[in-house]
C-alpha cells in the first residue's frame, strides 16, 4: 500500500468515527486527507471501497499478531487461544472499529451488508478451527456454534462492563470466564447432540466468503519489488533477511520453521524505519501463507 492510499484510509477512518459512515461524504475524506478528487478515485472507486480497506486492514493486523503469538507454541494450549481471541478486542479498540460498525446501523446498502457478513464469517470460522485445535476433532460439528457463543458472550460482557464502569474491561479476564462456560456447553452438546448451527448452515455461510490465496510466487514478487527500493542507507541486516526470505521461498524444500524465524528477524530489522509500514504489509501476507501451509500439512 502506497503512502497516499494509507493517508486516505487514515483520514476516512477518523471521519467515520467522528461523523459516522452515513454522514461522511467523499468530499469530506478528500478535504481531511488533503488530496485532490482525482487522487481519491485513483485509489478507491467509492466510499464503500474505503471502508472495505479499513476493515481489511484491521482484520489482517489481528491475524498477523495472532500468528506471531502461536509461533512454536502448542496449538492445543488454551492459554494461547485466549491471548489470540483477546487480540481482536485490542485491535478493535485501537482502530475504533466498534464505533464504525455502530455508525452503519440502518444502512441498507447490499455491498456493505455483504462486507459485514464476510467480516463476521471469517472471524467465527477462524475461531471454530482453533477450538478444534484445542478440544479435538470430536467437536468439529459444534465448533462453529461454540465460536458464535464465545464471540457473543465476550462482546456483550465487555459492552456491559463499559456501560457500568465507563472503563474498558480486560478481554483476557472476560475470555477466561467465557471459556469455562464453553467447557460446560461443549460437554452438554456432545451428550445431547443439540445443534442450532448445523454443518449445512456452516457450509452455506462459508460459500459467501472468498478467501485470498497467497502463493509462494506472490511473496517472492512482493519481496523482490521491496528489495529494489532498498539502498545502502537501509539496515544491512534488513537487506540480508530480505535475501534470505527470497532464497528460502525459491528453494524446493522451504521449511516453515526457518521461514518463521527469518520473518521475525526481517520485521525487527526494519522497525522504526521508513519501510516499517510496507514490511508490516509483507508480513501479513507471509503469515497467511504460513498459516495455509500448516493447515494443509
Amino acid at each position: 500500500m502506497n503512502k497516499r492510499k494509507r493517508q486516505i484510509i487514515h483520514a476516512a477512518r477518523q471521519l467515520f468515527i467522528d461523523k459516522g459512515f452515513n454522514d461522511t461524504s467523499i468530499m469530506d475524506i478528500i478535504s481531511a486527507a488533503h488530496i485532490s478528487k482525482g487522487t481519491f478515485y485513483n485509489h478507491f472507486a467509492s466510499k464503500n471501497e474505503c471502508l472495505i480497506a479499513i476493515l481489511e486492514e484491521t482484520r489482517e493486523e489481528a491475524l498477523s499478531q495472532r500468528y506471531e503469538i502461536a509461533i512454536n507454541e502448542d496449538r492445543s494450549n488454551i492459554d494461547i487461544l485466549i491471548k489470540q481471541i483477546a487480540l481482536i478486542a485490542y485491535v478493535n479498540r485501537k482502530r475504533n472499529v466498534v464505533q464504525i460498525f455502530e455508525s452503519l446501523a440502518g444502512n441498507a446498502d447490499k455491498e456493505l451488508k455483504a462486507l459485514l457478513e464476510k467480516h463476521i464469517i471469517l472471524e467465527i470460522s477462524w475461531l471454530a478451527n482453533r477450538l478444534v485445535d484445542v478440544y479435538g476433532e470430536k467437536i468439529r460439528d459444534i465448533s462453529f456454534e461454540c465460536a458464535v457463543h464465545i464471540i457473543g458472550m465476550m462482546q456483550q460482557s465487555l459492552r456491559i462492563i463499559a456501560m457500568a464502569t465507563k472503563q474498558f474491561g480486560s478481554p483476557e479476564e472476560v475470555i477466561k470466564v467465557v471459556m469455562n462456560h464453553i467447557d460446560a456447553i461443549i460437554e452438554r452438546q456432545l451428550i445431547k447432540k443439540e445443534i442450532i448451527i448445523t454443518p449445512e448452515i456452516v457450509q452455506s455461510l462459508q460459500l459467501k466468503v472468498d478467501l485470498r490465496i497467497v502463493s509462494k510466487e506472490m511473496l517472492v514478487n512482493q519481496l523482490e519489488g521491496f528489495k529494489e527500493k532498498l539502498t545502502e542507507n537501509d539496515p544491512e541486516s534488513g537487506i540480508e533477511y530480505t535475501d534470505y526470505l527470497i532464497k528460502e521461498l525459491q528453494s524446493n524444500n522451504d521449511s516453515l520453521y526457518i521461514l518463521e524465524a527469518i520473518l521475525q528477524a526481517f520485521i525487527r530489522s526494519f522497525k522504526s524505519t521508513t519501510h516499517e509500514h510496507e514490511v508490516h504489509e509483507i508480513s501479513i501476507a507471509f503469515w497467511r501463507y504460513l498459516h495455509m501451509k500448516k493447515e494443509n500439512s
